[in-house]
């Protein structure tokens, strides 16, 4: 077989795959809600992008004030029930390009792991930026790594030595079916012509073999701005109905299957895509459903869960080994495994409700875990479910993975960890930082961390912020830095009692067990919730066009018992999920 020499026909494979794609690449809101209220100003969207080559994917926006979406149980002003959010063009994050590809080409070798990072300063979910050169660079060489790995045989079969016309229909044929699943829509004409244009040039210039030229078309594809960028429309004019702008199938199927499985979609949703079966909320339903019943699904709720906490950042946050010398990798790796294990289990196992996930005295351990928390007969690697001390652990929030990101790097702190609960669970913004706070005294000076930081907080500086954290984050207290239940801390006993303001009331509590109870009952902490899972969903902010759709959302969260499973249902069908708003200056071809 011809060995490729891809890279000579850069400037061809450029030209050939350079495909028209509109939209909007901006965020058109700030993140960061500051408890229930008024919807903040939308920014002013960029101009349509044309990612043409995936280095240059089109002007960001200026981001609007950040704003309050509300509680999406209590509205206020009735919104716009036929408004719907943008739909900003997004390239495919880190997870979603490896889970593309394994379920395009069964590659199995996660290469998006070696992509930067996707991470945004200002925005909590995993989403891809702007395309630099160092990411191109990482993009040409994934596709340089996975396309000699394709099975040229089995993904474009053809009578062996066919030339001429025989062989052309056998490239035309694959060009379709590995194109629609590729570019998670049929392939254009001028797209198909300049595949067959490209495949040819291959076999002429470079002189490979038919397997070889199918493979120089997968390298090319997975090059191509249809697939890197998630814009299933094409080049063509979109729905009006109003004045937003109803997704059509392909899109319809890609958005529910990078929601749920944060991959391409199935066979299923491209015959339903096909078929004109995506068009309704029974339709969107039975869809929804069927993926939330894949396993892809468990993998998805648990690494929203993950970047909804931070816990991916687990095997990453510093700890001094001379205080926590168990702090090793395999600790960090049962941690990691326990959160995952316990959201599986209550989502997709259990009752999948909210409610369960702040506050089942259950967990999965293995032996380095059981031994932090004090449980006995565990002598296994192999995580195993186990009741914990309800005086202890109740839920996600006292899990040892939380306790470790909220944690210092030598003891607890209530700071990290009540401004978690207020930014995660309230959708809380606090106010910038002061310059001039002095920072509370070290262990040395004696006392408890909760008494260093209560003198700490007199500082007038310091009042704003630490007035609204401290209060949630001393429910924490019997926890050090990695998660290990205490009742001294600095040679004194304990204080976690606290309170703090939630649903509009204050609210006593004794310990981070009474806490979780707190947040699993509030009303506030459901609507954060259901802000979260869209947040998650659409990739991006929520704007005051989505207010209706995230009402209709609570409504089924609330009216499902709090069930996690109907609130993905839900969001699916919402119209904010199922139209977009046009962007400003867009021109319909």
């Amino acid at each position: 077989m011809a060995v490729m020499n891809t890279r000579s026909l850069l400037p061809v494979l450029v030209l050939a795959l350079s495909a028209a794609c509109t939209g909007t690449i901006e965020d058109p809101i700030g993140r960061g809600p500051s408890g229930p209220g008024g919807p903040g100003n939308p920014g002013n969207p960029g101009n349509p992008g044309n990612p043409g080559n995936p280095g240059n994917p089109g002007n960001p926006g200026n981001p609007g004030n950040p704003g309050n979406p509300g509680n999406p149980g209590n509205p206020g002003t009735p919104p716009d029930p036929n408004a719907a959010g943008l739909m900003p063009v997004r390239r495919l994050n880190n997870r979603e390009y490896n889970n593309t590809v394994r379920d395009l080409l069964g590659v199995q070798t996660k290469p998006a792991d070696a992509f930067p990072l996707d991470v945004e300063d200002g925005f909590l979910f995993h989403r891809a930026g702007q395309v630099a050169s160092l990411d191109a660079g990482r993009l040409q060489e994934a596709a340089e790594a996975i396309a000699p790995t394709a099975n040229a045989t089995t993904l474009a079969p053809c009578t062996a030595g066919a030339t001429g016309t025989v062989e052309e229909t056998c490239v035309r044929k694959f060009i379709s079916t590995f194109g629609l699943k590729a570019y998670r829509r049929p392939p254009l004409t001028d797209e198909v012509t300049r595949l067959v244009t490209l495949f040819q040039t291959g076999r002429t210039t470079l002189m490979l073999d038919y397997a070889g030229g199918i493979r120089l078309l997968v390298e090319a594809m997975l090059q191509a701005p249809p697939f890197i960028y998630r814009w299933e429309l094409g080049p063509s004019a979109a729905t009006l109905e109003g004045t937003v702008a109803r997704l059509g199938g392909y899109e319809i199927a890609s958005r529910l299957s990078y929601f749920i499985w944060r991959s391409m979609p199935d066979q299923a949703l491209f015959d339903a895509a096909a078929g004109n079966q995506l068009g309704t909320d029974v339709q969107i339903d039975a869809q929804a459903r069927r993926m939330i019943a894949d396993p892809k699904a468990r993998d998805t709720v648990g690494a929203f869960v993950s970047e909804w906490l931070s816990l991916d950042q687990v095997a990453n946050r510093p700890k001094d080994p001379a205080i926590y010398p168990q702090f090793n990798d395999a600790l960090k790796a049962a941690m990691t495994a326990e959160t995952q294990a316990f959201v599986g289990n209550v989502v997709f196992d259990g009752d999948s409700k909210l409610d369960t996930l702040l506050t089942a005295n259950f967990s999965f351990v293995n032996q380095p875990l059981a031994a932090l928390y004090g449980v006995t007969g565990v002598t296994s690697m192999t995580s195993q479910q186990k009741m914990l001390d309800p005086t202890q652990r109740a839920g996600i929030l006292p899990q040892s993975g939380f306790l470790t990101i909220t944690g210092a790097t030598d003891g607890s702190n209530p700071v990290k960890r009540g401004r978690k609960v207020y930014e995660r669970f309230q959708c809380g913004t606090l106010p910038p930082p002061p310059n001039n706070v002095p920072p509370p005294k070290p262990a040395s000076a004696g006392g408890t961390t909760r008494e260093r930081f209560e003198e700490h907080d007199q500082n007038a500086c310091a009042q704003a912020c630490h007035n609204i954290m401290d209060p949630r984050g001393f429910g924490f207290e019997h926890y050090d830095g990695i998660g290990a239940f205490r009742t001294i801390d600095n040679g004194k006993p304990v204080n976690s009692a606290s309170a703090f303001d939630i649903d509009g009331v204050k609210k006593s509590f004794a310990d981070a067990i009474e806490l979780s109870n707190i947040l699993a009952q509030s009303a506030e902490v459901r609507g954060c919730f259901v802000m979260q899972l869209a947040r998650f969903a659409l990739l991006r902010a929520d704007t005051t066009a989505d207010q209706a759709s995230l009402n209709a959302a609570y409504a089924a969260f609330t009216t499902g018992g709090n069930s996690v499973k109907e609130l993905l249902v839900g969001i699916a069908k919402s119209r904010t999920f199922r139209y977009r708003a046009l962007a400003v200056g867009e021109v319909q071809p």
